[in-house]
């Protein structure tokens, strides 16, 4: 058992053929690009490294947030972003908007330029909107239930029509297996229920006539031996039943949506942290190295208290709003008697290092953590 759990833990680590050749996603803390000596290259390897792994639609949730905090787009005009194909809003700003969102500091003079590639990018929106309602006024529209209707009358309604007229020849012996015929041709959503409102406006009128309820249905049916408006009920009433099993079977045969997790940068959007703590001497890392980890120390510089997360989610941390998801029963914190000693130790040692030397000298109560993060709180260190 102890010799499975070393197995895994060292795949878990292993690095891929892409991420030995390619690094790792490209990070940037605060003031380490603006005046970086090598900046261009900096951004030209982030690019690089997104061209590769990234295809055009993993960038529309960024580019999107770009325009809309960065620029001051309003919903109307993010709306006439997203008319746009994937590759027609990204292929020029999408590597520009996730390397700003990774911590990349752009100059004035950058942010002017994209300023105009964006503009470019909204009139080709616009005038794409403008020719996509051209195209529909020009053109009949074909809804799904039209096309569906069409599929039952091309199909199992041929079926059911000559049962029926059968019934109109005097043979009352047909019938057909309309779980099997469903299958048969592909028929899928709301088809069911079509059909079986229109083998229902067949149903009912015999019903009528067969229980002596409606004068008008009797006149009609009075041609038709009783034992055989029987029949011919018992036909319908068991395509009723085949319908309701077929309906039973697709909801169980039915794959559960996965949802599909958030980019971190959009994850981080609304997290509220310190950046910079002059006194403390301490300086937040960028949070979009937070999804996705195992484990984040947490210093929050007004209360003096230090949290440590940890997860065992496969998914690892997750971040809604102001507050880290997935955490497990391990996280714990406590208030520092004297943070100078500890933070040095949290930032350089290993992880069993921590446990050794911080934790289990601890003296203060060690509790168990809410997963908020606040404007007081340092981001000291993922894992």
């Amino acid at each position: 058992m102890a010799e499975n759990k070393v197995r895994t833990k060292l795949r878990k680590s292993r690095l891929t053929i892409d991420d030995k050749y390619m690094g790792p996603e490209p990070i940037f803390q605060p003031g380490e690009t603006l005046e970086a000596e090598k900046r261009e290259g900096m951004w030209t390897k982030s690019a690089h490294w997104y061209n590769y792994f990234y295809k055009a639609k993993d960038y529309v949730p960024t580019v999107l947030q770009f325009a809309e905090e960065v620029y001051g787009y309003d919903k109307d005009q993010i709306k006439t972003l997203k008319k746009l194909k994937d590759w027609e809003l990204t292929f020029r700003l999408g590597k520009i908007a996730k390397i700003h969102y990774r911590g990349y500091e752009y100059t004035p003079a950058e942010f002017e330029r994209w300023s105009g590639i964006l503009k470019e990018t909204y009139d080709e929106a616009v005038v794409a909107i403008e020719e996509i309602e051209d195209k529909v006024a020009s053109k009949p529209i074909v809804t799904i239930q039209d096309r569906q209707r069409a599929k039952i009358l091309e199909t199992i309604m041929e079926d059911w029509d000559a049962v029926v007229d059968g019934w109109l020849e005097g043979d009352f012996s047909g019938t057909i297996d309309a779980y099997k015929l469903f299958k048969t041709y592909g028929l899928k959503g709301s088809t069911l229920n079509m059909f079986k409102n229109m083998v229902a406006n067949e149903y009912q009128p015999v019903k009528d006539a067969y229980d002596n309820t409606c004068d008008q249905a009797v006149e009609a049916f009075s041609h038709i031996k009783r034992s055989n408006l029987k029949k011919m009920m018992t036909a319908m009433e068991t395509i009723f039943e085949d319908l309701d099993k077929l309906k039973v079977a697709n909801k169980a045969a039915r794959i559960p949506r996965i949802k599909k997790p958030k980019a971190s940068d959009v994850q981080v959007k609304n997290l509220k942290y310190k950046v910079e703590d002059i006194d403390a001497k301490l300086m937040s890392i960028n949070p979009v190295m937070i999804p996705g980890k195992d484990v984040l120390f947490v210093y929050n510089t007004k209360t003096r208290k230090l949290t440590q997360y940890n997860t065992n989610s496969t998914k690892g941390f997750e971040v809604s709003g102001t507050t880290i998801k997935n955490i497990c029963e391990k996280s714990r914190i406590t208030t520092l008697r004297k943070p100078e000693d500890i933070l040095p130790l949290i930032l350089s040692k290993t992880i069993k290092q921590i446990d050794k030397q911080v934790w289990d000298n601890i003296t203060t109560k060690v509790s168990e953590p809410n997963g908020r993060i606040n404007a007081d709180c340092i981001l000291l260190r993922v894992l």
